[in-house]
């Protein structure tokens, strides 16, 4: 009987810490010491201009030269789709490994014509499963 209550009591907490994230970090992510931890695979999570890492339902517009600023391997920005994901922590366990992706970071149209050349469109819900989406690509001028 006490390992009955037990279980129960276990699957209670699980639940309970479940909907305690849900609600206070709707948008599936903790920062502890500036760290980002994504818990569901997407992020909104916005960085502020003083560095830190706040949370917010708006989505910050990254520039082509802020992504650009993103280009090594200790420090790779990525755009894709209008959305630009920082996949550093990535490269090291990159099947194809990180050479594959290192030339391409710090850029959006280079790395999204690469990405499809290799995966098609196969691998996006991966891409947007390990990198951290910073913001938005920001398109400045006019479209044609």
């Amino acid at each position: 009987m006490k390992k009955i209550v037990l279980a129960i009591l276990i699957v209670l907490l699980v639940f309970g810490v479940a909907t305690f994230v849900r609600l206070f970090f709707p948008s599936g992510n903790v920062v502890f010491s500036n760290k980002v931890i994504n818990l569901n695979g997407v992020s909104s999570v916005q960085l502020g201009t003083s560095g830190n890492t706040i949370f917010s339902g708006d989505s910050r517009k990254i520039s082509l030269a802020e992504i650009s600023s993103h280009n090594t391997g200790n420090d790779c920005w990525v755009g894709y789709d209008g959305k630009v994901y920082d996949v550093t922590s990535f490269l090291s366990v990159h099947p194809g490994s990180a050479e594959a992706i290192i030339p391409h970071c710090g850029t959006s149209s280079e790395f999204t014509n690469a990405f499809v050349r290799q995966h098609g469109t196969s691998k996006v819900s991966k891409l947007m499963k390990v990198g951290v989406l910073i913001g938005d690509f920001e398109i400045i001028g006019r479209v044609k």
